[in-house]
Protein backbone atom coordinates (compact mmCIF):
# COMPACT_ATOMS: atom_id res chain seq x y z
CA UNK A 1 0.00 0.00 0.00
CA UNK A 2 2.68 2.20 0.86
CA UNK A 3 4.75 1.81 -2.21
CA UNK A 4 1.31 2.58 -4.76
CA UNK A 5 1.08 5.69 -2.93
CA UNK A 6 4.77 6.36 -3.72
CA UNK A 7 3.74 5.51 -7.31
CA UNK A 8 0.70 7.79 -7.94
CA UNK A 9 2.84 10.38 -6.26
CA UNK A 10 5.41 10.03 -9.32
CA UNK A 11 2.85 9.49 -12.06
CA UNK A 12 1.60 12.94 -10.29
CA UNK A 13 4.71 14.95 -10.38
CA UNK A 14 5.52 13.66 -13.92
CA UNK A 15 2.51 14.76 -15.06
CA UNK A 16 3.05 18.14 -13.63
CA UNK A 17 6.18 18.21 -14.82
CA UNK A 18 5.69 17.43 -18.01
CA UNK A 19 2.47 20.01 -18.65
CA UNK A 20 4.96 22.84 -17.16
CA UNK A 21 7.63 22.55 -19.64
CA UNK A 22 5.40 22.20 -22.05
CA UNK A 23 3.83 25.79 -21.86
CA UNK A 24 7.73 26.72 -21.02
CA UNK A 25 8.51 25.55 -24.67
CA UNK A 26 5.51 27.21 -25.95
CA UNK A 27 6.33 30.44 -24.51
CA UNK A 28 10.01 30.21 -25.31
CA UNK A 29 9.16 29.67 -28.91
CA UNK A 30 6.86 32.40 -29.01
CA UNK A 31 9.88 34.21 -27.82
CA UNK A 32 12.65 33.38 -30.04
CA UNK A 33 11.57 34.85 -32.87
CA UNK A 34 11.58 38.32 -31.55
CA UNK A 35 15.53 37.47 -29.56
CA UNK A 36 16.71 35.70 -32.95
CA UNK A 37 15.80 39.51 -34.76
CA UNK A 38 17.15 41.59 -32.40
CA UNK A 39 20.18 39.21 -32.27
CA UNK A 40 20.46 39.73 -36.61
CA UNK A 41 20.44 43.36 -36.02
CA UNK A 42 23.07 43.55 -34.03
CA UNK A 43 25.37 41.52 -35.39
CA UNK A 44 24.81 42.96 -38.69
CA UNK A 45 25.47 46.60 -37.23
CA UNK A 46 28.91 44.94 -35.24
CA UNK A 47 30.12 44.05 -38.58
CA UNK A 48 29.66 46.87 -40.46
CA UNK A 49 31.25 48.86 -37.54
CA UNK A 50 34.06 46.33 -37.54
CA UNK A 51 34.53 46.32 -41.31
CA UNK A 52 34.56 50.45 -41.48
CA UNK A 53 36.92 50.34 -38.48
CA UNK A 54 39.27 47.39 -40.82
CA UNK A 55 39.37 49.42 -43.82
CA UNK A 56 40.09 53.18 -42.38
CA UNK A 57 43.01 51.22 -40.24
CA UNK A 58 43.95 49.63 -44.01
CA UNK A 59 43.55 52.30 -46.15
CA UNK A 60 40.84 51.14 -48.20
CA UNK A 61 43.53 48.11 -49.12
CA UNK A 62 40.87 45.50 -48.76
CA UNK A 63 37.79 47.07 -49.10
CA UNK A 64 36.33 45.03 -51.75
CA UNK A 65 37.06 41.83 -49.45
CA UNK A 66 35.39 43.77 -46.37
CA UNK A 67 32.23 44.66 -48.72
CA UNK A 68 31.83 41.06 -49.85
CA UNK A 69 32.24 39.59 -46.32
CA UNK A 70 29.67 42.39 -45.53
CA UNK A 71 27.24 41.50 -48.07
CA UNK A 72 27.44 37.60 -47.28
CA UNK A 73 26.71 37.79 -43.21
CA UNK A 74 23.36 40.42 -44.28
CA UNK A 75 22.40 38.17 -46.88
CA UNK A 76 23.02 34.84 -44.64
CA UNK A 77 20.88 36.66 -41.34
CA UNK A 78 18.38 38.31 -43.93
CA UNK A 79 17.18 34.84 -45.50
CA UNK A 80 13.50 34.25 -44.34
CA UNK A 81 13.25 31.74 -41.60
CA UNK A 82 10.93 28.88 -42.06
CA UNK A 83 8.06 28.79 -39.07
CA UNK A 84 8.33 27.03 -36.45
CA UNK A 85 6.02 23.79 -36.04
CA UNK A 86 4.38 23.40 -33.28
CA UNK A 87 4.77 20.77 -30.55
CA UNK A 88 2.21 19.44 -28.29
CA UNK A 89 2.88 17.24 -24.70
CA UNK A 90 0.67 15.03 -24.58
CA UNK A 91 0.13 12.54 -21.21
CA UNK A 92 -1.39 9.33 -22.18
CA UNK A 93 -1.91 7.01 -18.93
CA UNK A 94 -2.62 2.61 -20.08
CA UNK A 95 -6.46 2.08 -19.95
CA UNK A 96 -6.14 -0.78 -16.90
CA UNK A 97 -2.75 -1.23 -15.85
CA UNK A 98 -3.54 -3.57 -13.63
CA UNK A 99 -3.56 -5.96 -16.73
CA UNK A 100 0.20 -5.16 -17.45
CA UNK A 101 1.27 -6.71 -14.39
CA UNK A 102 0.66 -8.60 -11.11
CA UNK A 103 -1.92 -6.44 -9.23
CA UNK A 104 -1.78 -5.54 -5.73
CA UNK A 105 -3.57 -6.98 -3.80
CA UNK A 106 -1.58 -10.83 -4.70
CA UNK A 107 -4.01 -12.03 -7.56
CA UNK A 108 -2.61 -13.13 -10.50
CA UNK A 109 -3.06 -10.76 -14.20
CA UNK A 110 -5.09 -12.56 -16.89
CA UNK A 111 -3.17 -13.76 -19.67
CA UNK A 112 -4.19 -12.77 -23.00
CA UNK A 113 -5.13 -15.00 -26.30
CA UNK A 114 -1.65 -14.62 -27.90
CA UNK A 115 0.76 -14.73 -24.67
CA UNK A 116 1.94 -18.54 -24.54
CA UNK A 117 4.24 -18.36 -21.77
CA UNK A 118 2.52 -20.09 -18.51
CA UNK A 119 2.27 -17.84 -15.54
CA UNK A 120 3.85 -19.07 -12.01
Amino acid sequence: MFRMGLTEKAKELADVTLRRAGELSETAREKAPDFLDRAADVTVKAVDSAAAGIDRVTGGRFHDQLESATSKVGESLDRAKPAAPTTTVEVVRPAAEADTGPSTNGEETKQSPTDDTPKP
